[in-house]
């Protein structure tokens, strides 16, 4: 999966600073929210070493590395999440 697909997918980007979180560096994440559902990825350092992945917010368990996978999470939630 790559940075370009989590965007196309609807994922808005969540930069940090040094400031705000206290590491040497300034780094960013995506997330996605769907209902009261947040889907997180991977932030850009991880994603160097391991590639992009997406994870439930509080669930970082269950790890999502295939686009296919992602798509048709994401189709599942959208469809049984009523609109708000």
């Amino acid at each position: 999966m790559t940075e370009k697909d989590i965007i196309e997918l609807g994922f808005k980007i969540q930069h940090e600073t040094t400031e705000s979180s206290g590491y040497s560096e300034d780094w960013y994440y995506y997330t996605l929210d769907i209902g009261d559902i947040c889907l997180i990825t991977s932030d850009n350092e991880e994603a160097i070493k391991e590639g992009w992945y997406v994870s439930i917010f509080d669930y970082e368990t269950c790890v999502i590395k295939s686009l296919f996978d992602l798509k048709t999470l994401i189709s599942i939630l959208k469809i049984n999440t009523p609109l708000t």
